[in-house]
């Protein structure tokens, strides 16, 4: 398996912007030394619970600080920007980065975003649509050229283009929905699901993902290879016991999930929940080293998805408890699962 680490940049209770960045910078350095293959960045603006409103900012600046773990953004809103700046600022951090930059795109689901960036959020499928169709035309042509409903550019070389060619690799994030599933699967995008679908909804999830893929002629083996590309967000902590884990995790989380709309963007019911639901139902994974390694293989026997985004920050957590549960997740967990991988639709 492959692991990655996720952060929305949170300003809690107790901590402010300045101190806030620093430590998820730091944070991202801490997982690249910890063995974790790749840290994902999202973006969220005009909220205490995420204050990066471009990932590609936070993407540049680590990008520059390692060597060797992958970059992705979880995700671009792509309604919120202007797909020519999206090329070619994408593109400036996949060369920076020597070819370790993954584009995670998604609508974005709080018009009050949208509101402050002066976007009616009623459009947001229809731009979110044509600005992807925008930025893989134009990485792929090299020319900024592009007529959309919402776009008119006219024709100037694109630089720079990205170094992995013809586009950056390309995921789309969901929360659950069939028809994104379905959107996925047509034009065969791998996905990142996120916290709250449960291993059971993942798997049917990912048989409707094979059977739309294959009604659009596309071979096993291919849907093979994207399946293997699938992720799942999971709030994780690792503690010396899962009693204190689960002591630990509980006002970040708690904190985080009471903030508007946060249930049901990662795919939990709206209804509000006590924290010991999420640890019960295994919504959040938390434990002791042991504990960890039993609840993600059974996760992975299960679903088939060979990749986990451990978001070990959420809310307002302590920053050195996150160091420590990083570090922790390195050396004792992620040994034991790193060779562990299936094809997926052998599980399906």
């Amino acid at each position: 398996m492959r692991f990655g680490t996720f952060t929305v940049q949170s300003v809690g209770p107790s901590t402010n912007p300045a101190d806030a960045v620093s430590h998820y910078f730091e944070q991202a350095l801490a997982a690249e030394d910890a063995g974790f293959y790749e840290v994902w960045l999202a973006e969220h603006n005009g909220r205490r619970y995420g204050m990066a409103g471009n990932a590609v900012v936070s993407a540049a600046a680590i990008a520059a600080a390692t060597d060797t773990i992958r970059i992705g953004t979880a995700v671009t809103r792509l309604p919120l920007h202007h797909p020519v700046h999206l090329c070619e600022d994408l593109s400036y951090v996949d060369i920076l980065s020597k070819g370790r930059l993954d584009w995670g795109i998604g609508r974005g689901y709080d018009a009050f975003e949208f509101a402050a960036y002066g976007v009616p959020y009623e459009e947001a499928a229809e731009r979110w649509e044509a600005t992807y169709e925008a930025v893989t035309h134009m990485w792929k042509t090299g020319r900024t050229k592009f007529t959309s409903k919402f776009h008119d550019f006219p024709d100037s070389e694109l630089l720079p283009t990205p170094l992995q060619r013809p586009t950056l690799p390309t995921y789309v994030t969901v929360a659950g929905s069939d028809n994104s599933v379905k959107w996925c699967a047509q034009r065969l995008l791998p996905i990142i699901f996120g916290t709250g679908l449960d291993p059971k909804a993942a798997r049917d999830k990912l048989r409707l993902y094979a059977d739309t893929a294959a009604d659009c002629g596309y071979s096993t083996e291919e849907i093979d290879e994207t399946l293997d590309k699938t992720w799942q967000l999971k709030q994780v902590h690792v503690g010396s016991t899962t009693q204190r884990a689960v002591e630990e995790f509980r006002d970040g989380v708690v904190w985080y999930m009471d903030a508007l709309g946060n249930r049901t963007a990662h795919g939990f019911s709206g209804d509000q929940k006590p924290y010991e639901y999420y640890v019960e139902h295994q919504a959040v994974l938390i434990g002791s080293s042991e504990k960890m390694i039993d609840m993600i293989g059974a996760h992975h026997e299960t679903t088939g998805i060979n990749n986990m985004v451990c978001w070990m920050s959420i809310g307002d957590q302590p920053h050195q408890q996150v160091l420590n549960s990083i570090a922790q997740f390195g050396a004792e967990v992620l040994p034991q699962l790193s060779s562990t991988r299936c094809l997926a639709s052998a599980v399906l």
